[in-house]
């Protein structure tokens, strides 16, 4: 395929490395790219103010909106930022995906979005990385980031650093 034959927008997953809401949007605003930031005001309160703040619903994720052959310039021009991976290629959300995604962060009241809590025992598969398919069950979890799976096709136990969000409950 010729490299600069551009393919059709699509919405691509990325996410943020270690870096604000604020900071992400003034890169890709730079970077000239079309993007959504899942933000909803919400009212805080403080012990002597209350005041209206953006809240980032969905971090470190952002809906960045390009081709393949930007998507490619953007991942040079920076690292500030990875594309999400899925399966055996990059995330995509359908644009009524994203579009939902707006009507929710409209609402008024305190929206959280939380990733199903993993426990002790839990058979899960792993949805990303070098382990994805496998499955096996949750022995302990330390901190956010790593969990020991006993994973059974291995015949041992895999002691991984693994986002929380690449495993899911089968």
């Amino acid at each position: 395929m010729d490299e600069h034959i551009k393919t059709p927008n699509k919405w691509y997953i990325v996410m943020a490395k270690a870096i604000s809401h604020k900071q992400s949007s003034l890169i890709l605003e730079k970077l000239g790219c079309t993007f959504y930031l899942p933000i909803q005001k919400q009212l805080h309160y403080w012990s002597d103010r209350k005041k209206w703040v953006d809240v980032p619903v969905l971090s470190p994720y952002i809906f960045l909106y390009t081709n393949e052959l930007d998507r490619k310039i953007i991942f040079q021009t920076t690292n500030n930022f990875h594309f999400l991976r899925y399966e055996n290629g990059l995330a995509t959300a359908k644009p009524d995906e994203v579009e939902t995604v707006k009507l929710i962060c409209t609402y008024s009241t305190n929206l959280k979005i939380e990733s199903q809590p993993l426990k002790k025992g839990d058979l899960i598969e792993i949805t990303h990385g070098p382990l994805s398919g496998m499955k096996g069950h949750v022995l302990q979890e330390n901190g956010n980031l790593r969990f020991h799976i006993q994973v059974p096709s291995l015949g041992q136990f895999a002691s991984v650093d693994i986002d929380k969000s690449w495993l899911k409950v089968s």
